[in-house]
């Protein structure tokens, strides 16, 4: 049983998908609604569509609130999504740095909790070259509907599938408010069942953004891939640690 292990997020945390999943979804919304993509703002362009997905909670929120889909939409804009992605050309590219510190952590057990598909994401990643580094993909598959982040389930899921939940240390990265929100109901879980294994999230901001505002603040803030190194090898003792990094929770206001 592995002491320390690395948990990412997928989209906006490994892989820059942003062009990818706006192509689809003007396509599921077209499809879905009989309206053209350009009666939603939130479709207008890769910013209006980052803006909308970080003012919602996680895509069943996405879809209600910004296109207004009624609940029993939900399920059949989740197969859709799926198909439309597995037959859409639009490049999905990792993040600079990413490769190098996934390969720099490669001797720790790494997985992904993502509100995307699993099969999506493993399709994506093999021909990158990356399917064979994370032992295991929690999808929104494998999560039961309205249990999305930021509930925990899903990384309880992929924390007890690679640790058992045993002593040690596990870090999940992500880019978005709802991926600190999970770790802390995670940690809230974990200390109620008198579990051993402490769990922290890393906010990556790689476009500079801030986490002013966040409901939860992260526990480390990440403004290249390369600074996740130097957090999980200084504060898990997973590997020598690297100087350099100013990252650490009592110095997020400043960093912020």
């Amino acid at each position: 049983m592995p002491d320390c292990a690395v948990i990412w997020d997928y989209d906006g945390t490994l892989v820059d998908s942003r062009h990818r999943n706006l192509s689809v979804n003007r396509s599921i919304i077209e499809g879905l609604t009989g309206r053209s993509w350009k009666d939603f703002e939130a479709l207008h362009s890769v910013e209006d569509y980052d803006a909308a997905v970080a003012r919602c909670t996680n895509w069943r929120d996405f879809y209600q609130r910004e296109f207004g889909l009624r609940e029993d939409m939900l399920e059949t804009a989740g197969r859709m999504w799926t198909r439309c992605h597995l037959t859409d050309e639009t490049p999905v590219v990792p993040f600079s740095g990413v490769l190098e510190t996934l390969q720099a952590l490669a001797h720790l057990p790494h997985g992904i909790v993502s509100q995307n598909s699993r099969q999506i994401i493993e399709a994506t990643l093999d021909p990158l070259g990356l399917g064979d580094r994370f032992e295991h993909v929690i999808g929104y598959e494998q999560v039961a509907p309205g249990r999305q982040k930021p509930a925990p389930d899903g990384l309880l899921e992929c924390l007890e599938r690679m640790t058992a939940l045993g002593p040690g240390a596990a870090f999940y990265v992500g880019d978005h408010p709802t991926d600190a929100m999970c770790v802390a109901q995670a940690r809230r879980e974990m200390i109620s069942r008198g579990l051993e294994i402490r769990v922290w999230s890393i906010a990556v901001l790689y476009g500079g953004e801030s986490v002013d505002g966040w409901p939860e603040a992260p526990d480390f803030l990440a403004r290249t891939p390369e600074e996740i190194i130097e957090i999980v090898g200084r504060e898990a003792h997973c590997q020598q640690p690297v100087r350099g990094v100013e990252s650490a929770p009592h110095d997020l206001e400043e960093m912020a």
